[in-house]
């Protein structure tokens, strides 16, 4: 679905990526994590196309992506409603058709259609965040990239969002997390990729046969512990 080789990307004198590899198998959950700075943020950015890496090889087979952010910002002066059929017109999908991706989607999100009739800036930060996801599902990806899922949600969201994840995978989806809740990535991930200060330390799979307990293997690899 996505290989990564060798991406060098620099801001400045800071070089985030530093000839990072690694790849992301179809139909998986693979969890992305490291240390505030590591580069995953960057990495994400520029498998999504946010950013043109400097140096490297980029692999990707995917037709429709979504992307939440950690901090999902949006146009002030749209509505919901309008933010959706933005999304909805930049995909084609029918008319007909929009109504019930809606109604389906925010059902699995704990999402109040009502809602789409404010804009999404008068959110608070967790219905805001639902709201990203809502916009992200309702194009239906077989790509779906998350960086932090599960922040400013409160536990019953972030209980909603773990299935939701484990559906999505159920479905054949692709699903690239990045997060530093390590519990929360064991429970679903399948696969693991620690990246340290711009290089990948480390992946490997976690339902392997081999149970792995992904915090010590995080700290032993990071170099955090």
């Amino acid at each position: 679905m996505v290989v990564v080789e060798g991406l060098r990307k620099s801001f400045g004198r800071v070089e985030a990526l530093k000839g990072a590899s690694f790849y992301v198998k179809a139909g998986r959950i693979t969890a992305l994590l490291g240390a505030n700075g590591a580069g995953k943020t960057t990495s994400l950015k520029v498998i999504l196309g946010f950013l043109r890496p400097d140096a490297g090889g980029l692999e990707r087979r995917f037709e429709r992506a979504g992307y939440v952010p950690e901090h999902p910002a949006f146009f002030p002066f749209l509505k919901g409603s309008g933010v959706l059929g933005l999304t909805f017109r930049s995909r084609g999908v029918p008319g007909r058709e929009q109504g019930r991706l809606v109604e389906r989607c925010a059902e699995r999100l704990n999402f109040d259609p009502a809602l789409l009739r404010r804009p999404p800036v008068t959110y608070s930060s967790g219905t805001a965040k639902k709201f990203a996801y809502l916009q992200s599902l309702v194009i239906e990806p077989d790509l779906l990239v998350a960086d932090e899922p599960f922040s400013a949600l409160d536990p019953p969201s972030i209980k909603a969002a773990r299935e939701l994840f484990l559906e999505l995978r159920g479905r054949g989806v692709t699903l690239l997390l990045s997060s530093h809740l390590l519990g929360e990535m064991q429970r679903v991930a399948d696969d693991a990729v620690i990246i340290k200060q711009g290089r990948v330390a480390a992946q490997f799979s976690l339902n392997g046969g081999r149970y792995i307990d992904l915090e010590t293997e995080f700290l032993r690899l990071s170099g955090e512990g």
